[in-house]
């Protein structure tokens, strides 16, 4: 007897995607049906001044003429240092001499340090200045296609507000409920048959339940379940409607998986 479990199919990805910062739409380069692979570009916004924000700090980066400079000081002075130290035991210089040469090489050394800190530092600026300007832009996290562009070209968003809709059909999802009565003829891991769209002209597939509520909705009695199956082909469309008509291990040979 087929287990009463009606219900709805949808896209395991149907992601509305935005951007994080406000601007003004710049460039769009997808339109709607266009298929996009994970992390193609999808759109950018207004991104001068960004641009010039990261040149600006990798060219503060590049400028290291003072820390090379310091560094050739440093090296002088530790040797002299090294060689005054040297003549202090013969006579050859007097100890005022080498503690003078001794300051002068902690100085160089002390600049040379802070230096080096303010580079570190500007190495950070730059990661974030070059954060900020990908942030301008839009990118897909899916390989899907695109169903939806809300926002066009010369529009300004505003941050996390919808601009389009991209969406992975390959594996569909069922969501249904099913009588508590029912509920002990199927459990998650098994593989459920399920009968989608007009019982005219019926698609079965083999599908893996994925999901058996532990729990029954008091007002119903009824239990959510949810399925998944291969959709590669495209052949179902999500928000199809359907049921469950019963657990089969046999039905794999004939259904479609």
């Amino acid at each position: 007897a087929p287990v009463p479990a009606a219900g709805i199919t949808q896209a395991i990805h149907d992601l509305k995607l935005s951007v994080t910062a406000a601007g003004r739409i710049e460039a769009l380069f997808v339109k709607e049906g266009d298929r996009v692979r994970k992390g193609d570009l999808l759109l950018h916004m207004d991104r001068t001044l960004e641009a010039l924000e990261v040149r600006r700090r990798e060219v503060m980066l590049e400028d290291t003429a003072r820390l090379d400079e310091l560094r050739a000081k440093e090296l002088t002075l530790t040797e002299q240092v090294g060689a005054a130290k040297l003549l202090l035991s013969t006579g050859g210089v007097s100890r005022k001499q080498v503690e003078d040469e001794e300051l002068a090489l902690g100085a160089i050394v002390a600049e040379r340090k802070s230096i080096e800190f303010a580079k570190r530092r500007e190495r950070v600026e730059l990661d974030l200045a070059r954060e900020a300007y990908e942030r301008r832009h839009l990118r897909s996290p899916i390989d899907g296609m695109v169903t939806r562009i809300v926002s066009r070209i010369g529009e300004s968003v505003a941050p996390h507000e919808p601009v389009m809709v991209v969406v992975d059909v390959r594996t569909v999802r069922f969501t249904g409920t099913v009588p508590l009565a029912e509920v002990s003829r199927i459990r998650a891991g098994s593989s459920v048959v399920l009968q989608l769209g007009s019982d005219a002209e019926p698609l079965n597939r083999l599908a893996h339940l994925v999901f058996v509520s532990p729990v029954a909705d008091p007002s119903s009695g009824l239990v959510d379940v949810m399925a998944e199956f291969d959709n590669a082909d495209g052949s179902v469309r999500p928000g199809t409607a359907g049921r469950i008509v019963g657990p089969s291990a046999s039905a794999s040979t004939r259904v479609r998986r």
